[in-house]
């Protein structure tokens, strides 16, 4: 038998009232390790060949010589004599160097920060069901960066090399002359040990550690935001 008037409309105000409690329910799932490694990768991809070009040529720029020997006037001059002299492929001098430094630090981070927030969960969080706070993302966030900076500094310092590789403009014997990435680990090792990749060190340090504390702990905040704006709950991340 078909149902009644009355038995349809209490079908028909049941959904409504049923919607808002699955919305509630859902909630954006903690990424795996996997899943952020892998996350971490692509993305990095994807900043190297939008970014590489201005990253050399910034590198260009910071790495000319005094007021009376400097090579370029500014971005735009740099860009053209390097188009000119080196050809269109020198602003992608160092790429390989700087796959490698950012699908490293890329993944390192944030799989670093997914374990540590794990670790201070389970450790810190004993018996209690929230999510993180800001200072608490920023404090992951600053641990995982201390992995991060020494993990990226040996490719960093072959990225940056290549990066200031005058190839064909330069005079042969420059020590700073350099066939590609090997050539170039191969040298810096050669003369300066294995000591010599991590040159800098306490540079990028003092640079990831804060930015990490920020960056990490912002994004964090922002999404639990955004998720908490739809409707949809946040996640204990």
């Amino acid at each position: 038998a078909s149902p009644s008037i009355k038995e349809k409309k209490n079908l028909s105000c049941s959904y409504p009232e049923e919607e808002p409690a699955k919305m509630a329910k859902r909630k954006r799932q903690p990424l795996s390790m996997t899943q952020s490694a892998t996350s971490a990768m692509f993305g990095g991809v994807c900043n190297v060949i939008a970014g590489q070009p201005f990253d050399t040529i910034k590198v260009r720029l910071q790495t000319q010589g005094t007021r009376e020997k400097k090579l370029y006037a500014g971005p735009f001059d740099c860009f053209s004599k390097m188009v000119r002299k080196e050809g269109m492929f020198s602003l992608y001098k160092g790429t390989s160097g700087a796959f490698a430094s950012i699908m490293t630090e890329n993944v390192v981070l944030l799989t670093a920060n997914t374990g540590i927030k794990a670790m201070y969960r389970k450790y810190c969080m004993r018996g209690t069901d929230r999510a993180l706070n800001f200072s608490e993302h920023a404090l992951c966030g600053g641990l995982a960066g201390i992995f991060s900076a020494v993990a990226i500094t040996p490719a960093e310092v072959v990225k940056v090399r290549l990066q200031v590789s005058r190839g064909k403009c330069a005079a042969k014997g420059d020590v700073h002359q350099y066939k590609g990435p090997i050539d170039c680990v191969r040298k810096t090792v050669r003369a300066e040990g294995i000591p010599g990749l991590f040159r800098g060190l306490n540079s990028v340090l003092a640079r990831d550690l804060p930015f990490n504390c920020v960056f990490l702990s912002s994004y964090e905040v922002i999404i639990h935001g955004m998720l908490s704006f739809r409707g949809g709950g946040a996640d204990k991340a």
